[in-house]
């Protein structure tokens, strides 16, 4: 095998979805990767990652002796490796890829999300200093909470107000470390991503958050007719949404691919880049696509106004009150997630523009590219795989 890089790098999330996909694709460039990981689940770290691995490419088995384990935990100083470890480290590993996160809007894990985000963020910028690497942070498009309009990337505290913890940790965790960058001129490179979807060739997600959970919710209702013995088929859905509104979603593979490639450039120390598509799919065909797909025949897309769809999602709210439990989970839905389907927010993308141009090009989220990533979450019963 053509090893095209002598390079090591450190990588946290590994066993998550976008930090396994970029640590394949550092495989394939010829890194090795120390992936840091932890046993769950009566399954050791080595073997958690080398499943990841393996379901990403079929490949995999050959860059066996490019990787290996570091046994630790993001919460942890220095990630909780060994003292000696770390000492064999130093002047070894030249970057550091933060992506191990906790993608939870529920503020009963506030506790939970402040660990793991924010602590695990500073302690990143820690043992990137140690070890003298530079830090590539994985943070979020939507640290830029409840704000309108065109979005820049250079742009971080405009007063904005955060949605659910996810946003308010998040941008607590890109504070430190931009603070750190700042202060110690420290090389660092912050990538903002927006929602993450499955492989746009096979449809791959190790997990469904996000968009998901809007799909899960429609395909649970189906299927409970369908256990009822109720057709589907027999009930009309209008879907209200706001006229030529867009969701960001993005490929996983795509995310990887920008991040690698931006990470090979020396310009991209000290920016910070919205990983975001630039030519999202219109509201109107992804519900139109998905909610079908998932049982729905006669779903009517209702074009209507931003004010108009408030206006309505205050109504289902007050309506769902006498639904009992079904009336509990679509006030959740409706809270959680259609603030992100209002389309009022654009992500500007003259940094990755500026340095990758034309080549970087992501797959379209077609229709096709919906119903693929669609039939591998029903295949998995839309549960993230541990």
């Amino acid at each position: 095998m053509e090893v095209k890089s002598s390079k090591s790098v450190l990588l946290t999330g590994g066993t998550g979805f976008i930090g396994s996909f970029l640590g394949s694709r550092l495989l394939e460039e010829g890194y090795k990767v120390f992936f840091l990981a932890r046993r769950k689940n009566n399954k050791d770290a080595r073997e958690r990652i080398r499943e990841r691995l393996s379901m990403i490419s079929p490949a995999a088995s050959k860059y066996a002796n490019q990787w290996s384990v570091l046994e630790g935990d993001t919460i942890l100083q220095f990630f909780g490796i060994d003292n000696k470890v770390l000492v064999r480290l130093k002047g070894q590993v030249d970057k550091v890829f933060h992506c191990a996160a906790l993608l939870s809007f529920s503020s009963n894990n506030e506790a939970q999300a402040h660990k793991i985000n924010v602590q695990g963020a500073k302690n990143a910028t820690e043992l990137a200093e140690f070890l003298g690497a530079e830090l590539h942070y994985l943070s979020t498009a939507y640290i830029a909470g409840n704000r309108t309009g065109g979005i820049r990337e250079d742009e971080f505290d405009e007063g904005q107000s955060f949605r659910n913890v996810y946003e308010r940790t998040k941008f607590e965790a890109e504070k430190i470390v931009r603070v750190w960058r700042d202060s110690k001129n420290s090389r660092v490179v912050i990538y903002r991503p927006s929602i993450v979807i499955g492989d746009s060739k096979t449809g791959l997600a190790f997990s469904f958050t996000g968009y998901y959970a809007v799909a899960r919710f429609f395909w649970s209702i189906a299927e409970f007719f369908k256990r009822e013995g109720e057709k589907v088929s027999n009930f009309p859905l209008p879907i209200p949404v706001v006229r030529d509104s867009a969701l960001n979603l993005i490929t996983v593979d795509a995310v990887a691919d920008a991040i690698f490639r931006l990470s090979e450039k020396s310009e991209s120390l000290s920016k910070v880049f919205h990983i975001v598509h630039p030519y999202p799919p219109k509201n109107s065909m992804i519900f139109d696509t998905s909610i079908k797909f998932l049982g729905f025949p006669r779903v009517r897309i209702w074009p209507v106004s931003l004010y108009m769809l408030r206006f309505l999602a205050k109504l289902l709210w007050l309506f769902s009150l006498f639904l009992g439990r079904v009336g509990y989970f679509l006030r959740r839905q409706v809270i959680t997630y259609a603030p992100y389907f209002e389309g009022s927010a654009t992500f500007k993308v003259e940094g990755i523009e500026n340095l990758l141009g034309d080549s970087w090009s992501p797959p379209l989220v077609t229709d096709d590219v919906i119903k693929r990533i669609l039939s591998y979450a029903v295949l998995q019963n839309f549960k993230s795989d541990k």
